[in-house]
């Protein structure tokens, strides 16, 4: 009944706290769908956003196995974004789906997080294959614009990682069932808003759910990146560590 538990502190959390919402939540066994947690072996999530639904399925106090992105709630058409996880929750393959078909670029992992592939679709039509290795490499400009700058939380500099250790619930550690580093990529837009939150590295539900939430809770950045005078998204990674207590 533990784990059971925490899956369901963790969606009340979710439900109060988020601008996201848990719906469903689907115990899955070898015989199929049950509703006996020690014959699960693996669950769904299913998160409702405005303008959408998300699938995530999970192994059992284990990492993320596969995010996919619906407009309905019958979970029948593929709309945005599609992530799959390794073993080790290490992101292996990420694209994006319009009407359920693939779209744009797909990009494909190793377990060091390496783009070992990528592939460009048009309407689910495969139109072309990458090897990155085999791609000529650009040569890097070797000074920086004076223009340019880094996307920044406050003018100091040190008041993301305060907001980080100030908002992040340390009981979600205690409720964990081994701990571990969670990481976090998202995208400071021009506005200095956290956007396209998702998972690069899974570690359990309830860690990953505790740091998505953190992250997609943080109020604007002061300053977006800034590049040849203009405005640009700036792309970020964030570890999130999480000890067991």
């Amino acid at each position: 009944m533990k784990i059971f538990f925490f899956l369901f502190c963790t969606v009340v959390l979710t439900i109060t706290l988020n601008a996201q919402e848990i719906v469903n939540v689907v115990l899955v066994g070898d015989d199929g769908v049950t509703e006996d947690i020690k014959k699960a072996h693996s669950f769904v999530i299913v998160k409702k956003y405005p303008g959408s639904f998300q699938r995530l399925d999970y192994k059992k106090n284990a990492p993320l196995q596969k995010l996919r992105t619906y407009t309905d709630s019958s979970l029948t058409v593929l709309q945005g974004d599609y992530y799959e996880y390794d073993a080790n929750g290490n992101m292996s393959v990420r694209g994006e789906y319009e009407n359920n078909a693939k779209e744009q670029e797909w990009y494909f992992y190793n377990d060091t997080g390496k783009i070992i592939r990528y592939e460009m679709y048009e309407k689910g039509v495969l139109v072309k294959t990458t090897n990155p290795d085999t791609l000529k490499k650009e040569k890097k400009a070797d000074k920086i614009s004076a223009t340019d700058a880094e996307a920044a939380f406050d003018k100091k500099g040190k008041g993301w990682i305060k907001y980080l250790q100030e908002n992040l619930r340390a009981e979600v550690s205690s409720q964990s069932v081994n701990g571990g580093t969670t990481v976090v990529e998202f995208v400071v837009d021009t506005e200095g808003n956290c956007i396209n939150v998702h998972l690069y590295k899974s570690v359990e539900f309830i860690l990953d759910e505790e740091a998505i939430r953190v992250i997609e809770k943080s109020p604007q950045w002061k300053q977006p990146a800034i590049v040849e005078g203009k405005k640009v998204k700036a792309y970020r990674r964030q570890p999130i560590t999480f000890a067991k207590m």
